[in-house]
Formats: structure tokens, sequence, C-alpha cells
């Protein structure tokens, strides 16, 4: 009796002493496939959001991918958790790393947004762009003009 509550008790150590958790969530990855770009030309500049509150003002991720031969950009976020998100991606087709406006703040460049959403007067809200993940996901979203 004596050996196994010893026992027990260094089981219960290890357990608790552990660097990682008893529960590790898994990572996801989210894949953003972009068509409709001019091939070879310009980069896509990623933004991933994780809250209506960071939305097109404080990115959980950013990437930069080049447009491939087919005029498509494939980003990938990585290390999510399940949760609500949402995508920005602006094509800089001159590639100098940012979104290129008219006087009025109007985008001259091509953007896409997830659940392809369009603005109105200025971009989507995060209700018409957000999504669920609670495992791996790819979507598909299409280069646009910002507004309908």
């Amino acid at each position: 009796m004596l050996i196994r509550s010893i026992a027990l008790i260094m089981i219960a150590v290890a357990v608790f002493a552990s660097d990682e958790p008893a529960y590790a969530q898994e990572l996801l990855t989210l894949t953003v496939v972009v068509t409709g770009a001019t091939p070879n030309t310009g980069q896509a500049l990623g933004s991933l959001f994780d809250s209506e509150e960071s939305y097109l003002k404080a990115p959980a991720q950013e990437t930069i991918v080049a447009i491939d031969a087919a005029g498509r950009a494939t980003l990938t976020f990585e290390d999510l958790t399940a949760g609500t998100y949402a995508v920005s991606v602006i094509y800089d087709k001159n590639s100098d790393g940012e979104l290129d406006t008219n006087f009025l703040g109007i985008p001259k460049e091509l953007i896409a947004m997830s659940n392809n959403a369009k603005g109105r007067f200025g971009p989507p809200g995060f209700e018409k762009t957000r999504f669920d993940m609670a495992t791996n996901k790819t979507i598909e979203l299409r280069f646009g003009k910002a507004k309908d």
C-alpha cells in the first residue's frame, strides 16, 4: 500500500512539474490563396486580425509574398489557436510596401478581404470579414477594387 501511494505521488509531481501544459492546445495553420493579380508583378501584403478591436489596426500576424506566374499569391499564417479571425490582403503592384490611395484615401491598388467582403463607404466591417477556425483551413480570395 505504501509503495502504491509513493508511486501515485511521484506521478502527480511529474505531471505538475512538467513544462508542457496538460491540455496543450493544437496550433493551427491558415492558408490564404489570392488570385486576380498581374502575373509575376508585385507582391501581396497579408494581415491577420484576431479580434474586432484589432481589426485593420493591429494585426496578429503579417506576411509578404511575391505574386507568382499565375497571378496568384499563397499566404500562410501559422501557430494559430482556435478562434475568430479576419484577413486583409493588399496587392502591392509596385512593391513599395504600402497601399497606394488617391487624394480621398480610396485605394488605387487592389485588395482582398476574407469572405471576399466589400465595403461601401470604407472597408467592410469585422462582422463581414470574420470567420471561425477550429481546424487547419484554406480560404480562397480574389483581388478587386476596394468598394462595390
